[in-house]
Parts: C-alpha cells; structure tokens; sequence
C-alpha cells in the first residue's frame, strides 16, 4: 500500500481479503479505508454490502459447526454409524435362514452368466453373410438421401 488516498478497488480488494470489520485489516490498510469511507458514498456501499453477506454467512454457518471440535465429532458419528451398519452381504447373511439362500443366490448369479456368456462364444466370430446382410439393411435408408451419393 501506498501513502495515498486508497482506490474503491482497492478498498473492495480488501474487503475480499480481510472482510468488513475494518479492526481486522492490516493497520495501513485500514487507515485507509476509514480515510476512503469518509469521502466515499461508494465505499461505504461496499462496506454495508459486505457486512449485510457477512450476516447471512453467519446465519448460515453458525460458528459452532465450523469449530474443529465440532466438525471431529460429526466425523466420528458419521464413521460410528457407518461402521455399526453392516454390509448388504453381511445383513443378507445374518439375517433369517430364509434369506440366506438368497444371498448365496445373488452371489451367484454373476458366475453363472460369465459362464454361459463364455459357453456360447464361437471361436469363429460372427457369421460373414450375417453381417452382411445386417449391414444392408442398416444402410438402405441411407442411400435413398442426396447426400449420401
């Protein structure tokens, strides 16, 4: 900063940087400001400006859930929580015996598609006059379009 008059750019700049308490500038800088706000209409705008977004920060995000206390704690309850419910297998499993061959079910049901996937592949690829003919058929209404030719 500079001995002079301070600029409204420079004035919104740091109430950006350092908010709309002017106790909280650097001491240069806030003198100033408080220089620029006795001359300025538009300073002083700015200044109710930020302090009005100031309020509605505050009211949004209460200063208590933003401490590191409070933001451990509702980690840790969120881990405690998550570590007390059990996985889908494990509540499959652990639950009555009637659900339990369901799980072991739907456990198998991937394998048993891989397998029949794997079971029905040709060694020989696709069928050369079946693609062919597919082709056809997919481009035929192509060719009717002038663009095309």
């Amino acid at each position: 900063m500079h001995d002079t008059l301070m600029t409204i750019d420079e004035f919104e700049a740091q109430l950006d940087r350092h908010g709309a308490n002017l106790e909280r500038w650097p001491t240069q800088a806030a003198a100033q400001g408080k220089q620029l706000l006795a001359t300025s209409t538009v300073a002083h705008a700015l200044l109710v400006e930020a302090r009005d977004m100031a309020v509605l920060l505050d009211d949004a995000f209460p200063a208590a859930t933003l401490t590191t206390g409070a933001l451990r704690s509702r980690i840790l309850a969120e881990v405690t929580r998550d570590a007390a419910r059990p996985g889908l297998f494990a509540w499959l499993t652990n639950r009555s015996r009637l659900l339990r061959p369901m799980a072991i079910a739907a456990a198998l049901i991937p394998l048993f598609l891989g397998y029949a996937i794997g079971a029905g592949y040709q060694s020989g690829g696709v069928n050369e006059d079946l693609a062919s003919d597919v082709s056809l058929l997919a481009f035929a209404d192509y060719e009717n379009y002038t663009d095309a030719n």
